[in-house]
């Protein structure tokens, strides 16, 4: 663009803007009564648009799901969440739009007519309950063996009855002498200036008062049996609740919450988003607000000392019988559910191809995020023969991508919000083994993972001894130090000393104590905001708070790159003539280049930086990794220690040298063009069966590595 015309258009936009803002002033009394409504409009907003954000956004692949239901019940529940939700947010701005000119002296408006406002709920409540009825045909179908059209009539029948209800509480409570004379005896011990808009100029109580109080009272009531009823319960095929009704009962409960605080701030100037954000911030330090995890007191466990894993490697491969061993090494990425069902089913899948050989072989396993979640369904069925029997592979598969996203959703819902809207201190703590929790997202998922356990009280002090038995390989959840960015690897074994600068690992942290497998699942798998960043539950020396694991690396390549060095390096271990480095990724690599346009500059400069640190990351990490590994197959294709300059000469002279060990990486990566894997803890059946999809392709595109595996180890 020519500069004349940059200048021209310049003007022509600033003439533009001055225009407007003249023209605004003189619907000044609307942009009044926008302002004074804010709170509604923007939840009414939200009802409306958060289909299409969710949908239709680069946001699907964390909210698309949301709307995906797989029984009839959750329809139902979805359907009537939203209008109570679209109820909620037309009965506070009937009253702020009624009562505003006595409390701000404002023009009068006049309250919306009951059955507009019945209509206008069903209004709001339409976009989410049609693209959920859209969206849920196929699994409700699948999943719930039925026609999703019973979900919709009921969903209808209770959408009608709190219409109904609502209708005939209005006009019981109008006329409700004790309720009225409660509520003015309330009003009372205002200020005269701060009580009007609450009573009108007879003295009486102002329009809509008396039933918001009562509307007030019934979210209030269901909310409560919301948290008793819905609760997560370590239970196997417990009904669940959709996420997407626990994001209506939040709008329910936060119109009515902040609507009426703003109503009653806005008379005398105080900001409502900084008031509240003030509040919320002085409860959390007043009460000491934090998010924890569970450790407790094991002292009958005697932790492993940092040379004891690599005795445990070497007993693990006696059992084959070549003098010459060969270690399987696996690295399961993150990556959410996705990488959850993706992990089990590449291993359970190697079994049946390779034999239960290969899966003895496994020395341990580095992951990191939902490949932890993966990791820890499959090694709670291993047998006590060191394998996972055949009959349990698909109940493995099953419970790595079973829907975990509604009990975070309770999480946030309950504990978590309670404690950001000031009120820490209504949170019960859950009582386990005489030891109370605090309860959050993060305890919920936890217990969601334990129904579908078959060892749900698994500690990292029972798995140490299964792996001294040989049972099962070694796990490490790779978690980060959010206070000084270390990895945080959590796993029965000791690996670091304290002054190691690279890593630490919990033995050597929390000597005396232990946390159960589910925890050190969910603390690698800390993705943001749907888990929080937490730290112990008891004050120790060391009370750092643990992120996700892909902070530092998403792959688990460095942490199982330091240990075949170390174990390499042994002479513990000199009969190790082979090591097989499967590096499991949940996601397609975007290997073509594409055609870029371009984002618009405005949206570069305000988030350009934050999109380049988090597109940098995979990538970098990537690029990191393969590097490492190439390296190390560099330095022990001959063989050489650090110490043997000879040889390390002689390597690097002609390249030639065999007699060291064989490292060949296997890269599964899920296959691209199959799905648009999700980033949240829900699956639907067609991607569960996409990812069982994928793994068949993988064998035949990748045959021969299949037939190369088996011929190291044979049936």
């Amino acid at each position: 663009m020519k500069k004349k015309q940059q200048v021209f258009n310049g003007i022509l936009l600033w003439v533009g803007l001055a225009f407007l803002g003249l023209m605004l002033q003189n619907f000044y009394n609307v942009l009044q009564y926008i302002f004074f409504l804010r709170v509604p409009i923007i939840v009414g907003l939200l009802l409306l648009l958060l289909p299409t954000i969710s949908v239709n956004t680069g946001l699907s692949a964390m909210l698309k799901n949301l709307f995906i239901l797989r029984a009839n019940n959750q329809l139902v529940l979805v359907i009537g969440g939203a209008v109570l939700a679209g109820l909620a947010t037309i009965e506070v701005f009937d009253i702020i739009l009624y009562n505003s000119h006595l409390r701000f002296d404002v023009p009068q408006h006049q309250g919306i007519p009951e059955f507009l406002q019945y209509l206008i709920a069903i209004i709001l409540s339409l976009p989410i309950a049609i693209k959920a009825t859209q969206l849920s045909k196929k699994e409700i179908k699948e999943g719930d063996h039925s026609w999703e059209g019973w979900g919709i009539i009921f969903g209808v029948v209770a959408g009608a009855f709190l219409i109904i209800t609502t209708h005939f509480a209005k006009i019981f409570f109008k006329s409700n002498q004790i309720l009225e004379q409660v509520l003015l005896k309330i009003i009372s011990f205002l200020p005269a200036r701060i009580q009007r808009g609450y009573i009108d100029e007879s003295s009486d109580l102002s329009y809509g008062i008396a039933e918001i109080a009562v509307f007030s009272l019934f979210l209030l009531i269901v909310y409560g049996l919301g948290y008793l009823i819905f609760k997560p319960r370590p239970i196997r095929n417990r009904f669940e609740v959709p996420a997407l009704f626990y994001i209506t009962l939040i709008l329910s409960i936060m119109v009515v919450w902040i609507g009426g605080i703003s109503f009653f701030n806005d008379v005398s100037r105080v900001p409502t988003l900084l008031l509240f954000l003030a509040i919320s911030s002085a409860s959390y330090t007043i009460f000491k607000v934090d998010h924890f995890y569970k450790i407790y007191l094991k002292n009958n466990w005697l932790k492993p000392t940092e040379e004891k894993w690599i005795n445990i490697i070497s007993q693990r491969l006696n059992n084959q019988q070549s003098e010459d061993k060969t270690l399987v090494v696996v690295c399961a990425s993150g990556g959410g559910i996705q990488a959850s069902g993706w992990t089990t089913k590449v291993l359970t899948g190697l079994q049946e191809e390779l034999g239960s050989e290969f899966t003895k072989a496994i020395g341990w396993i580095s992951s990191v995020s939902g490949g932890s979640v993966g990791t820890m369904f499959y090694l709670d069925r291993f047998g006590e023969q060191g394998y996972p029997e055949e009959n349990q592979l698909k109940q493995i598969f099953k419970s790595a991508t079973e829907d975990s996203l509604d009990a975070t959703a309770w999480g946030l819902a309950y504990p978590d919000l309670l404690r950001f809207i000031g009120f820490p201190f209504v949170v019960p703590k859950a009582q386990e083994d005489n030891t109370a929790t605090e309860q959050d997202r993060g305890t919920a998922i936890e217990i969601d993972w334990k129904g579908e356990m078959k060892n749900p009280n698994a500690t990292l002090a029972s798995w140490s001894d299964k792996i001294d038995q040989g049972i099962i390989p070694i796990p490490i959840f790779n978690a980060t130090l959010v206070e000084d960015g270390r990895r945080f690897l959590v796993s029965p074994m000791t690996f670091s000393k304290h002054e190691d600068c690279k890593s630490i690992d919990f033995n050597t942290l929390y000597p005396e104590y232990d946390i159960d497998v589910t925890t050190a699942a969910r603390l690698s798998a800390t993705f943001p905001y749907v888990s929080p960043v937490c730290r112990p539950s008891q004050e120790t020396t060391w009370n750092y708070h643990i992120g996700d694991g892909g902070y530092f690396d998403n792959f688990g390549i460095g942490t199982s790159i330091d240990l075949l060095d170390n174990l390499l390096e042994s002479e513990r271990c000199n009969q190790i003539k082979k090591v097989i480095l499967i590096q499991i990724n949940a996601f397609p690599d975007d290997e073509n280049l594409q055609e870029e346009k371009g984002a618009p500059g405005w949206q570069m400069e305000v988030i350009g930086s934050l999109l380049a640190l988090l597109n940098v990351r995979s990538s970098t990490q990537n690029e990191g990794n393969a590097l490492n590994i190439k390296l190390l197959t560099d330095k022990y294709k001959c063989g050489y220690k650090d110490d043997e300059q000879e040889k390390l000469q002689q390597f690097l002279k002609d390249k030639s040298c065999q007699k060291g060990v064989e490292i060949t990486h296997i890269p599964i990566k899920f296959p691209r063009g199959k799905i648009n894997p999700p980033l949240s803890w829900q699956l639907t059946q067609e991607q569960k069966k996409a990812i069982q999809n994928a793994w068949e392709e993988w064998k035949i595109t990748n045959s021969t590595v299949i037939l190369k595996l088996k011929k190291m180890f044979p049936e």
